[in-house]
């Protein structure tokens, strides 16, 4: 599953015309399907579509992580089918966070610099947001041309990995809304660090919920909105 393609094009400018080439991000069809039944088509990059639905269950209160049974990927025509069996009846609501977890002003600039470090298709091509989650245990990172996707394939691949979702941080290259902010909440995840801003949807979200929320973390600084307690060193 190629994660980019490259397409002929015309560069444009003031003065010059030119026939050229450029690197462009992959994008394909994924219909999720739970217990045999279509519940929904997503446009994504096609990679790690298996954690890709883990995490959208999860972080769409669809069901809880032991709810989860199998799940396959299969190719068909130009797109993917993921097929999931889930338990119908642990759906999961917005529920306050108590997690006690802390980290430091050096741990939020660190997460910022893996982010653009690990940004390799944005870097190539322009058309990627990025998403990790970090805590104790160590991290991942996934990137996705969608910021939801993004972020449910991140929460998938902590979720594979072992992580404890209560004790780890998410930090991301997209503005942060009621949406994304939801799917934090569903999944327990107590800090939220974005180097974009947040909404007011958002913000009203993390103070309502429990989450420390920090925005414009870039260039040594950031802006901290709600729960400022989890974040030390400053």
């Amino acid at each position: 599953m190629a994660e980019t393609e490259r397409v002929e094009i015309y560069r444009i400018s003031d003065h010059h015309r030119e026939a050229d080439s450029d690197l462009v991000i992959s994008e394909d069809e994924a219909l999720l399907r739970l217990n045999g039944e279509n519940y929904r088509l997503v446009y994504c990059l096609p990679t790690h579509l298996e954690e890709l639905a883990r995490g959208h269950l999860i972080s769409e209160g669809i069901c809880s992580p032991s709810g989860i049974g199998s799940i396959e990927v299969r190719q068909e025509g130009k797109g993917f089918i993921i097929e999931a069996k889930i338990d119908q009846h642990s759906h999961r609501g917005l529920d306050k966070i108590d997690s006690a977890v802390r980290i430091g002003t050096r741990d939020v600039w660190g997460a910022v610099e893996r982010l653009d470090r690990e940004s390799r298709l944005f870097k190539e091509t322009g058309g990627a947001q990025g998403a990790e989650i970090f805590g104790r245990s160590g991290s991942v990172f996934a990137e996705d041309i969608s910021r939801h996707c993004a972020i449910d394939k991140a929460i998938g691949l902590a979720l594979e990995s072992g992580m404890n979702l209560t004790m780890s941080s998410l930090v991301t290259s997209c503005r942060q809304t009621g949406s994304t902010i939801y799917k934090a909440i569903r999944s327990q995840i107590p800090i939220v660090i974005t180097i974009s801003a947040p909404t007011g949807l958002a913000i009203e979200s993390a103070r309502r919920f429990g989450i420390t929320l920090i925005g414009f973390a870039r260039e040594n600084r950031f802006n901290i909105y709600s729960h400022k307690w989890r974040i030390t060193g400053w």
